[in-house]
């Protein structure tokens, strides 16, 4: 008979609706907690508990128990508790194995004789030239590099991430799994035409819309698509969805200079289980962007079926493969051409979204719950039926 075995999450974000950390932090837990078998246990640690409704169902599973600070001093002192003291909370539950999924790791897990494992989501910061010489980012830098040092082993969401790694922090690969974050089930699952319509009444969505998702920032260049809405049909909007910053006032701006502020529509707060009705009512998924660490709006455009326009910087390709039509985001032209063609040619878009959803299949959550199992018995913690 197996013994049992109880695996730590850092699950600070799981009941929060944070773009990185939070939907990766839900997915991880509930792919893990059913894919082990009956003598594996997980607990979640979380500083603050909340009510989230993507996280309530997983917290019915059988093998999957959610914990707090210890007291109510450690509930008000949450971040020391998260830094510190949950080292000592992991040795009392017998934890084995502690795994950060948000790119952190408690003090104390060696001592404890723990196990650890660590998630590095985003190294953008290292070509930032706006934050080379800002204390934070050389304070997050130093962070990072100690961690990588003395975690046992790290997941990579990307090859693109596990070069950075190795080349600027000097790891060696070996000690990183490149493991692709999953891509939820419900962008697999059938959407009938009446949810459709009503996400679209909900949110006000145009009939025929180009579409950006993700946080409003200046790498992700949805200022080059406004700029060209001009030189499309008149009908064809730009709705992003993501939250608001600084830069969402400089989109707006130049909507209205271009005469196009119509035809651009910012939607800040979207339920998850809306965001594939989204994708499928979309005519073209776009990301610009400079960098991502993995591309997850990629991969849940493509599993809905909806044909994608992308480049070939960081882990883009990486993601899309051969799915997506690759453009130079500096070429108006060519963006200009492909949003055309995907408009108005129906057999590339057929043949785009056929190759999309073949691979978006690379990205179940079986599959990142099956290497991720593979990278914890590279620890000597085999939790296979």
């Amino acid at each position: 008979m197996k013994r049992s075995i109880t695996i730590g999450f850092d699950a600070r974000y799981a009941m929060t609706d944070h773009e990185e950390f939070g939907s990766y932090s839900r997915l991880v837990i509930e792919a893990m907690a059913l894919a082990a078998p009956r003598h594996t246990y997980f607990r979640s640690y979380a500083p603050l508990r909340t009510p989230h409704i993507g996280y309530e169902h997983i917290e019915r599973l059988h093998n999957i128990e959610t914990m707090e600070p210890d007291g109510a001093v450690w509930r008000k002192l949450r971040l020391p508790w998260r830094i510190w003291r949950v080292s000592n909370d992991l040795h009392n539950g017998n934890v084995e194995l502690y795994h950060g999924l948000a790119e952190h790791i408690p003090m104390g897990l060696p001592h404890n004789n723990i196990r650890s494992v660590v998630t590095i989501h985003n190294t953008e910061f290292l070509y930032d030239n706006t934050l080379a010489n800002s204390p934070e980012h050389l304070a997050n830098r130093i962070y990072i590099s100690r961690m990588l040092h003395r975690v046992d082993r790290i997941v990579a969401v990307s090859e693109c991430v596990k070069r950075d790694i190795t080349k600027h922090f000097l790891i060696y690969p070996e000690k990183i799994d490149v493991v692709y974050p999953g891509v939820a089930k419900r962008f697999t699952a059938e959407l009938g035409e009446t949810y459709l319509n009503s996400v679209a009444e909900q949110y006000n969505l145009p009939e025929r819309y180009i579409l950006s998702v993700g946080t409003q920032l200046e790498r992700r260049s949805y200022i080059k698509i406004i700029n060209i809405l001009p030189l499309l049909d008149a009908d064809v909007h730009y709705v992003i969805v993501g939250r608001n910053t600084w830069h969402t006032t400089r989109l707006m701006r130049t909507a209205r200079e271009l005469g196009v502020s119509d035809r651009v529509h910012i939607i800040e707060h979207v339920a998850e289980e809306d965001m594939p009705a989204i994708y499928r009512r979309a005519a073209i998924h776009i990301n610009l962007s400079r960098y991502e660490g993995f591309a997850t709006n990629i991969a849940e455009a493509m599993a809905v079926g909806t044909p994608v326009i992308t480049t070939r910087s960081s882990s883009m390709e990486e993601v899309a493969d051969n799915a997506a039509m690759y453009v130079n985001p500096h070429n108006r032209d060519e963006l200009v051409g492909a949003i055309g063609t995907l408009l108005n040619d129906n057999e590339v878009r057929g043949t785009l979204i056929t190759l999309g959803r073949r691979q978006a299949s690379h990205f179940r959550p079986e599959v990142m719950a099956y290497n991720l199992i593979n990278c914890y018995r590279r620890l000597d913690v085999d939790i296979r039926g």
